[in-house]
């Protein structure tokens, strides 16, 4: 149980950072310096995009970075099921 724990955790994390890098590519158009974005440039970047941006855009693009960060979770943890069922077998 507390492995199921970790590997949940560690699955959201990543798709949190999923959720906040592919957010942070479309709003600027450029991808994230370092392969991470911190909270103040993932909100300094939404701050901008308020300008720039119309509503509906901005709804797509949190949608598409919802979507991309579900699909990371949904890979991470089915990933980490496979290899465990196959661990179990052998």
């Amino acid at each position: 149980m507390v492995e199921q724990l970790g590997l949940e955790d560690w699955a959201w994390q990543i798709a949190a950072d999923v959720y906040r890098l592919n957010l942070y590519s479309r709003l600027t158009g450029r991808a994230a310096p370092g392969g991470a974005v911190s909270d103040e440039q993932l909100a300094g970047a939404i701050h901008e995009s308020f300008t720039q941006t119309n509503d509906a855009a901005y709804r797509e693009m949190v949608e598409l970075a919802t979507d991309a960060a579900l699909s990371a979770y949904d890979r991470v943890v089915s990933r980490n099921v496979k290899q465990a069922r196959a661990r179990l077998t052998n």
